[in-house]
């Protein structure tokens, strides 16, 4: 990856006035796509923080929830340092939208020594599907999905006029490498969708920066696409996977 000149977190610094909007987010997206360049969005959420293993309080309180974000027994802190140094976009939780979890991120990321090339909201790709020309945007490009509702997607965006060339299926952290391999292998996709939990904030960097092409960490907004912006129920998911 060629080098680039990052900025770094400190206990002064006010990042959230770096935070790049949707709108530009999706414009660097056609950016890379147009230009033939890796492009990666991975999501530091609530789920990455704590097992970023900072705060004990933190990682503790998420146990409930590690299984349906894609983890057993793991310890990617490594991997998701390198997956934060490595996006192009690292998302990141805002004062605006979660107060508690912008200061849990803030001082992980100050701890740690973070530094980001660009940053935007941790809640992009859920923003990105409530824009009014969603759809429009989206299906003029091939795209691949992957994740634990892959398959269950792909039928819902071609309806809407999505070119959907494949699906991989990424239940949790043990499959990663095999999502990656057939991922990788794949030659037909431009945009890669990945609703994976942590295993997707980990591929994505990778992914893209190892095919030159976009790898959107793209969360629950693919749950939001299957199930409506209404009929979307977080704690459902969860339960269903305990």
């Amino acid at each position: 990856m060629e080098y680039r000149d990052n900025r770094y977190f400190t206990n002064d610094f006010s990042y959230e006035r770096y935070m790049l909007t949707t709108e530009e987010v999706i414009g660097c997206i056609d950016d890379a796509v147009r230009d033939g360049k890796p492009y990666s969005v991975a999501r530091f959420g609530h789920a990455e923080i704590a097992e970023l293993r900072i705060f004990p309080d933190f990682y503790n309180g998420m146990t409930y929830y590690r299984k349906y974000n894609g983890l057993a027994g793991q310890n990617v802190r490594a991997e998701l340092i390198k997956a934060f140094s490595s996006a192009t976009t690292v998302g990141i939780l805002s004062t605006s939208e979660n107060a508690s979890g912008a200061e849990y991120s803030k001082k992980t990321f100050v701890d740690l020594g973070l530094g980001f090339y660009t940053i935007c909201s941790a809640w992009v790709t859920h923003h990105m599907t409530r824009l009014p020309y969603f759809w429009e945007w989206l299906k003029q490009y091939r795209v691949v999905l992957a994740g634990r509702r892959a398959a269950e997607a792909a039928p819902v965006l071609r309806k809407y006029g999505v070119t959907v060339v494949d699906t991989v299926n990424l239940e949790g952290y043990d499959q990663l490498e095999t999502a990656y391999e057939q991922l990788r292998s794949n030659k037909e996709w431009q945009i890669a969708l990945i609703a994976a939990g942590i295993p997707a904030t980990l591929l994505s960097p990778r992914l893209a920066n190892d095919t030159g092409k976009v790898a959107l960490d793209f969360g629950h907004a693919l749950d939001l696409l299957i199930d409506g912006q209404d009929g979307f129920d977080f704690e459902a998911l969860v339960r269903n996977l305990r």
